[in-house]
């Protein structure tokens, strides 16, 4: 069986038909009771009340319900709409007894769809009454005087991948709603989700989406975070953010000064299997977190969850499951007496806002190539060329290339750009970041070099044993006869996984080297002249490494036809330490487990293809896992050719590094051949450098 991990959602179901299981359960008619009683939940709200608030999908028209539901009512799940319309982002109020949400209104005009939203309050029993236009997207309890607002956006429109947002943010008293106060207007908000902290003094949202950030209402200042498409607002005081990645199975939490942030992880968490997550949203009390899920088919079913995090956030404690056979969007969750809960994490820090980050390459003059895995709508240089990966060389983590088992070859004319270029200003300079893991000597890998088409190497950077070792082709002249000269650079100390900065600059005979900033080496070489240089082919990666299998990836390569100055170094590795800032570092495991089933390969065989295997685990030395059975993706084709493999036999014990499987986006789109039984498994990446190429 193949399916494609991207598009897991919808194959997952087609699995489970094709191996008799039951299709899902069809989603429950608006107003019955198929949910699971929130009752079941003392022990995990300590006894306290509890209502939910959703958006409930009607098919096949796509036109919601608001649905609500309160264990204490007996009534069940319950609608508060009368009709089915363009309803969204239901809240539930502070004290639990009302709910806020908008009508739309959209209307076709030509190409594009027109709102005119107005915002409902609706008593728990009751009729809904107007608020006036606006979409709603927060309720705020004045800590100073109790009074309760309604934060609206006004100028409502489709934005970016057709997201909703709104150009001016405000609030007002739902007493008086014609009296309204304008609270932000430096960027447009995005309307899905926004959540204020407790003081009352930062916002989280979309600003606007795909621009994830913590607002200062109060300075009316952005500090950017990331990319995403639900970051939550923790509902006390910590300004702590978590940001749905594009995986949907892991969320990336951060909070100011307390770098570098941290994960949650929902595959493997008590409670919680598989499938993807929607809609994350703090309820009043931040340790407690709700969304929509699991997304195992594309058929609109989901149901939600309650996730409860450790009092730090820094660790999904258990997740319970509250209704089952729903179609839900947007949940809500109040918890009684939630608004005097907060984590143990500083509340009301002081935040100053991040800067926005310096353009990459931070020198453009004589740029001849430029390769940055971001691929940003302008090239960042008219030569930059696309690379492709040769042999076993794959896009690691981030999309970096990892040649770790081949070798990434870029554009011909590019090459003999290069090489004419530095020839012509017999100068060169090179910038790229490098994340290895510990090989044990011996060990020499090529990683970069511009190879002449006579077989000389007009430059080689090598990682030998635990040293940097650049090899240089310098003269080519009648007085200097060209030849190749060896220079160790540096003695590089391996931290596992994290990004080192490397520049490398060369004028005629002096060669100047800078690590993460500070000036490693400088050296004077017995030639000078790169007249030698020209034609070739510029790769990443080598195609006959020797000795212990070496692994890592590289990011950011830039080359110049002139030497860099010692200021413009210090800037690039400032550029690079604040792009780096952003990454998070691998979660690994570390394990003993005993192979169950191995895929059938399918037929006809494509040029890329993952395996799914089945195992089961014996021990963990290192990491978090408490699923006894998984699922391990391996590659066993690449570039049209078979991975050789070194698992053992079915019913044989190893021990073997493993990540999880979100950490991979890179493998979103690669078909995968799987085990009878592996799609409904957690499912993680093996972990290891390849050692052939064919």
């Amino acid at each position: 069986m193949i399916f494609r991990p991207a598009l897991r959602l919808a194959f997952l179901a087609f699995a489970a038909l094709g191996a008799g299981c039951s299709p899902p359960p069809p989603a429950a008619p608006p107003g019955s009771a198929a949910a699971r009683p929130l009752a079941d939940l003392a022990p995990l709200l300590g006894g306290r009340a509890a209502r939910l608030a959703w958006l409930e999908e009607v098919p096949p028209s796509g036109s919601r319900h608001v649905s609500v539901y309160d264990p204490a009512d007996g009534r069940g799940v319950r609608t508060l709409t009368a009709e089915a319309a363009d309803f969204a982002r239901p809240l539930i109020n502070r004290d639990g007894s009302a709910v806020l949400y908008t009508r739309l209104h959209g209307s076709a005009q030509g190409e594009k769809t027109a709102y005119a939203p107005e915002i409902l309050l609706q008593p728990w029993d009751g009729p809904a009454r107007v608020l006036g236009p606006g979409m709603a997207v927060d309720w705020w309890r004045d800590p100073a005087d109790g009074k309760e607002y309604v934060y609206a956006l006004e100028s409502l429109r489709p934005g970016a991948a057709g997201r909703l947002e709104g150009e001016k943010l405000l609030r007002f008293l739902p007493a008086s709603p014609d009296e309204r106060e304008i609270i932000w207007t430096a960027t447009p908000v995005g309307a899905e989700q926004f959540q204020m902290s407790r003081d009352g003094r930062r916002a989280v949202g979309l600003f606007p989406f795909p621009k994830a950030g913590l607002a200062n209402l109060t300075d009316q200042t952005l500090s950017p975070l990331a990319a995403g498409g639900w970051p939550a607002g923790a509902s006390d005081d910590s300004y702590a953010t978590a940001i749905l990645d594009g995986s949907r199975r892991r969320l990336r939490c951060v909070a100011p000064n307390l770098d570098p942030g941290w994960e949650l992880t929902f595959v493997g968490a008590p409670g919680w299997s598989d499938g993807g997550l929607l809609h994350p949203r703090w309820s009043n009390d931040p340790t407690l977190l709700v969304f929509t899920g699991p997304h195992v088919a594309e058929d609109g079913v989901a149901d939600i969850a309650l996730g409860r995090l450790r009092p730090d956030l820094r660790r999904i404690e258990q997740v319970v499951r509250l209704t089952e056979g729903r179609r839900a969007l947007s949940p809500d969750l109040w918890v009684e007496n939630g608004g005097s809960v907060q984590s143990s994490l500083p509340q009301q820090p002081a935040v100053a806002p991040r800067p926005q980050p310096a353009p990459w390459p931070s020198a453009a003059d004589h740029l001849v190539f430029a390769w940055d895995h971001a691929q940003r709508p302008a090239p960042v240089a008219a030569a930059a060329a696309s690379l492709k990966p040769q042999g076993f060389a794959t896009w690691g983590r981030y999309h970096s290339m990892d040649p770790s088992g081949g070798w990434f070859a870029a554009d011909p004319a590019v090459a003999a750009k290069l090489g004419a270029s530095a020839a012509a200003a017999s100068a060169w300079s090179m910038e790229l970041i490098l994340t290895e893991r510990p090989a044990a000597p011996p060990l020499s890998v090529r990683l970069a070099a511009l190879m002449l088409d006579d077989g000389r190497e007009a430059f080689a950077l090598y990682r030998v044993d635990r040293k940097l070792v650049l090899r240089v082709l310098l003269g080519g002249t009648a007085e200097r006869p060209a030849q190749v000269y060896p220079v160790i650079l540096t003695n590089l100390a391996i931290e596992s996984d994290r990004p080192v900065h490397l520049l490398l600059s060369l004028r005629n005979n002096r060669l100047s080297c800078w690590l993460d900033g500070q000036v490693g080496q400088e050296f004077q070489l017995p030639s000078s002249g790169l007249a030698a240089w020209g034609p070739g082919q510029l790769s990443f990666g080598d195609p006959q490494p020797y000795g212990t299998p070496w692994s890592g990836t590289l990011d950011r390569v830039a080359m110049w036809s002139r030497a860099l100055g010692s200021d413009e170094a210090r800037q690039a590795a400032e550029v690079a330490q604040a792009w780096m800032s952003t990454r998070t570092r691998p979660a690994r495991l570390k394990l003993k487990a005993t192979l169950a089933a191995l895929p059938t390969p399918p037929s006809p065989l494509p040029d890329q293809l993952l395996g799914l295997s089945i195992w089961d685990v014996q021990q963990v030395f290192m990491g978090q896992l408490e699923a006894k059975r998984i699922a391990v993706a391996d590659w066993t084709r690449l570039q049209g050719q078979p991975v050789p493999s070194t698992l053992p036999a079915v019913g044989q014990t190893i021990d073997f590094y493993l990540e999880p499987w979100e950490d991979h986006e890179e493998l979103a789109n690669i078909p995968a051949a799987a085990a009878p039984g592996a799609l409904g498994l957690p499912i993680y990446f093996l972990s290891r450098p390849l050692r052939t190429a064919p």
